[in-house]
């Protein structure tokens, strides 16, 4: 059974991504405060990317793939910027949003046989290990 990108898209956003921060801890304090606002800058962006990140038409995945693009983007600059287990954190899910962005571009132009599937097991423990990274308490992927 083939799955729309309408589907596809609603699986790996259902419920969002909702991070709920609780800062990034003492270690932020000898960074002088990198990582605190890195991690702040990532869950501003997830936030903003959960309810945006939506196709309601197969025209939309498009547009959608270029959402995840964008995201995953700011997420790794703003790793990047704060070095250490945020940077690999950040960097790994990054990807994850790429390879999703990737598959609903393939989808968009109508390749269903090389578009494969989203690995969204993968997606969720990168997540999960950028909110350990940042200290975000009640980090969830889903529903």
């Amino acid at each position: 059974m083939r799955m729309s990108a309408a589907k596809l898209v609603g699986a790996l956003v259902v419920g969002g991504l909702m991070l709920g921060s609780t800062g990034c801890g003492a270690v932020d304090a000898a960074t002088g405060g990198k990582k605190s606002t890195a991690c702040k800058n990532i869950e501003s962006e997830l936030r903003t990317f959960s309810t945006s990140a939506s196709v309601t038409s197969p025209d939309g995945a498009s547009t959608a793939a270029q959402k995840f693009t964008d995201t995953a983007a700011k997420v790794r600059s703003e790793g990047q910027n704060a070095g250490g287990d945020v940077e690999t954190a950040a960097t790994a899910f990054a990807g994850d949003l790429d390879k999703s962005a990737e598959m609903l571009r393939k989808l968009s132009s109508g390749d269903f046989s090389s578009a494969g599937q989203p690995n969204t097991a993968d997606l969720q423990q990168h997540g999960n290990d950028l909110a350990d990274a940042c200290g975000f308490s009640g980090f969830r992927l889903g529903g």
